[in-house]
């Protein structure tokens, strides 16, 4: 499937044991070139053919192990750590400066208080889209905001029944688009026009229950949500479980008043990058609706992109947040592994997928987080999270020109060879926004080496397929193999090829690659990259039938994510610039364990100085 392209002072040296030479080698960067062939239509449905033939399954796998240096790295080289099962987080924690604390006895709509008093006063939104396409000055162009609809709502400009009406009428009209936006597997008309009219009616009496009361926010299809069943955009798995009740996150967001709209479409059991569902549809960029959303978290990203949700939720396993949001010119943010209650979710990754949000501006990822933030005393974690920090953004809370003396404090860790592996046109526009903030704040950036990088992709590849086919179990044999997309079906096949010592040495090797992060976290405060090697593929017609396999898109897209889900790390996305083609470049920045308070402040910065957004091809505006 690959060859592995190494710096010439490596070449040849592949000793069987983790020796000094090995040692000294992991801290080269290993570039890989992706040799495989794209597989769609009748190609792929042949390949998923020959994949589960009790016969030759052992041999294709054989081969994929040895030529994607599985075999080496897993059966032929021993490691001294011992297995993490669960990120596990060893260095003590740092006093936070400036920040508020949330207490855990906070309810939901009380942490979403303290959150907008920590936030800077509000201003009118008035540089939203209004008037005819080619009347927009794109320069002005951003998103509306949860307090921009709540100031609508307190206003009475507009009420949440008559958003939510506009919601629905823009949600009739993508599906008519010649190729439609495919947003959602299940939405009730009824009964999102029943939330927004108790909305409505608090709003009325002036006692809304917070700032987002009345806000609608969509749900991926991988979270519990009544009344809908949550299939993982699978057409089986919604009948082999019964939902009974909400995910702990949505249970939140609804005390908080928050008008929960739909199930969005994602790729098939979260096993993909595209958002390419053979069942739903492909989900299209609202930036150009002939390239993918990203996977597997699309719908969210696009409903937000589109403007029709302020908000929606996605689960990231393999930056199934981060990655749709870069592609789709919004802002997705990943919070510690157990800094969010996972009750609800399906258990399609336990040890490596986390909640994440989808917003157009990092302030509403802030009330989000606020919002959603929070574990049960049911969770089993390793590392209990310390209580909830916020960064203060009100200047009138803190001394005069604090805000940018801490900002010019943060150190950012870029391991240019890792960084600069990505398309000209991404990392050359994400290079432009670390020269701005450089420039503009007077923060550092500094180099950095991360070992094994390579080892920690591999990893999680077959954490991430042990996991999954361990909770899909003999229902997958029984109910979904036959009806899967033949990309899922195939990759399914693949990972049910890995053994046990594989399965052990990936979890000694998350031991290992967690240490080599904590050290650079002894030097800097954030890992930044680009989020994605490429900007949005394009959709092929053959692909949206029966799925495709594309690892060499497939590799850009996940090049720079794998250490928020194996290790569990906080991470966030946002929209930095665009490419020749008009397409979202997004720029990652990758935190300490449980710092998300830095991680918010300095990504709020980052989006104060880069260059403006773009108002998306396709775009509603429902508050004007």
């Amino acid at each position: 499937m690959t060859d592995t392209k190494m710096h010439a002072e490596n070449m040849g040296m592949q000793p069987p044991s983790c020796t000094a030479m090995e040692e000294k080698n992991s801290n080269e960067y290993v570039y890989i070139t992706e040799k495989a062939p794209r597989l769609a239509g009748f190609f792929l449905k042949c390949f998923c053919w020959l994949l589960e033939m009790s016969l030759l399954h052992p041999i294709i796998l054989f081969y994929l192990k040895k030529v994607n240096n599985v075999t080496k790295i897993f059966m032929n080289t021993q490691y001294s750590e011992e297995p993490m099962y669960k990120p596990q987080y060893f260095d003590e924690i740092e006093e936070e400066k400036f920040v508020q604390v949330l207490e855990t006895k906070f309810s939901a709509p009380e942490c979403v208080a303290a959150a907008v008093e920590c936030l800077p006063p509000y201003l009118s939104n008035t540089l939203t889209y209004c008037g005819k396409e080619d009347q927009i000055d794109v320069r002005k162009f951003q998103y509306a905001t949860i307090r921009d609809y709540a100031d609508a709502y307190t206003s009475g400009r507009v009420t949440p029944t008559e958003v939510a009406k506009r919601f629905l009428t823009s949600i009739e009209d993508s599906r008519k688009m010649s190729r439609g936006l495919n947003l959602f597997i299940s939405l009730d008309f009824h009964d999102v026009i029943s939330q927004a009219a108790a909305a409505t009616e608090r709003y009325r009496q002036g006692k809304p229950l917070s700032v987002l009361d009345g806000v609608l926010v969509a749900v991926k299809d991988e979270i519990d949500c009544l009344p809908y069943p949550t299939t993982g955009g699978s057409t089986w798995l919604g009948k082999a479980r019964q939902v009974t009740k909400d995910a702990a996150v949505v249970k939140r967001l609804r005390e908080c008043g928050a008008v929960m709209v739909g199930k969005t479409n994602m790729h098939e059991l979260g096993v993909g990058t595209t958002g390419i569902n053979p069942h739903y549809g492909a989900t299209r960029n609202p930036h150009d609706m002939t390239r993918v959303s990203g996977g597997s978290s699309g719908g969210s990203a696009t409903v937000v992109a589109a403007g029709l949700c302020p908000v929606a939720l996605g689960v990231d396993g393999g930056g199934s947040v981060r990655m749709p949001a870069s592609l789709s010119g919004v802002v997705g943010l990943k919070p510690t592994f157990g800094r969010i209650a996972k009750s609800g979710l399906l258990p399609l990754n336990w040890t490596i997928g986390m909640v994440g949000t989808l917003t157009g501006t990092v302030e509403d990822a802030y009330i989000v987080y606020a919002a959603v933030q929070g574990h049960l005393p049911s969770d089993k974690l390793v590392s209990i999270p310390p209580p909830a920090t916020l960064p203060l953004l009100n200047d009138v809370q803190m001394e005069p020109n604090i805000m940018a003396k801490l900002i010019e404090e943060i150190k950012l860790a870029k391991f240019s060879k890792w960084y600069n592996d990505s398309d000209d046109s991404v990392w050359r526009v994400c290079d432009s926004a670390l020269r701005l903030i450089q420039d503009t704040y007077g923060c550092k950036v500094v180099d950095a080496s991360i070992p094994d990088l390579d080892k920690m992709r591999l990893a999680h590849y077959i954490t991430m397929g042990g996991e999954l086919t361990a909770s899909l179990g003999v229902e997958y044999e029984n109910l979904g193999r036959k009806t899967t997309g033949g990309d899922v079906r195939s990759t399914i096949s693949i990972f049910q090829g890995f053994s046990n010592r594989e399965f052990v040495t990936a979890q000694r090797l998350r031991s290992r690659c967690m240490q080599h992060h904590m050290e650079v976290f002894k030097e800097a405060d954030f890992i930044v990259t680009p989020t994605t090697a490429c900007t949005a593929p394009p959709i092929r017609d053959d692909a949206e039938q029966y799925g495709e396999l594309d690892y060499q898109h497939g590799g850009k897209l996940m090049r720079f994510i794998i250490a928020g889900n194996l290790l569990g790390l906080p991470a966030i996305t946002l929209p930095v610039g665009y490419d020749a083609k008009g397409l979202p470049v997004g720029l990652q920045l990758v935190g300490k364990p449980w710092s998300e308070a830095a991680l918010l402040r300095v990504a709020v910065a980052f989006e104060k100085i880069c260059a403006p957004q773009h108002r998306p091809k396709v775009y509603y505006d429902l508050l004007n």
